[in-house]
């Protein structure tokens, strides 16, 4: 930077959750799966995820059924009871989800147990915090 710009240099090595969006908006168009439902948890950025999806499909010509939101709490769900209901009320078989690691370690638990992680369904993971690690879930 030259002496009068003040601040630090970012390099960001991951893909942002807009370009990955972006990219899983590509596959979507190019398998013809129209109907999607957004899961998220309230980890930071939710929102943002939720916006942009809101804008990929407004903005386009693709006739996309969004099939809502489902926003995940977590906490005070020890056993996976609530989250497993909750999966099974989102009616489309493709799912763009959001959160941490740790969170789609727990929501692919309940997810499996609910039935709803075999042939049939199609889940995409989003975001920048997810790799970092030499075991993958189950």
């Amino acid at each position: 930077l030259p002496p009068q710009e003040k601040g630090s240099t970012f390099l960001q090595l991951g893909s942002s959750t807009e370009q990955q969006l972006q990219v899983i908006f590509e596959v979507l168009e190019e398998y013809d799966w129209t109907a999607f439902a957004v899961v998220t948890t309230l980890f930071p950025g939710y929102e943002d995820f939720v916006d942009y999806v809101e804008v990929l499909t407004d903005s386009s010509f693709i006739g996309w059924e969004h099939r809502g939101v489902l926003t995940l709490n977590l906490t005070d769900d020890p056993e996976g009871t609530r989250l497993r209901r909750q999966l099974r009320e989102v009616s489309a078989q493709i799912r763009l989800l959001y959160c941490s690691r740790e969170e789609a370690e727990a929501i692919f638990r309940a997810a499996r147990d609910a039935g709803l992680a075999g042939p049939g369904y199609i889940w995409f993971v989003v975001g920048t915090n997810l790799g970092g690690s030499d075991q993958l879930p189950e």
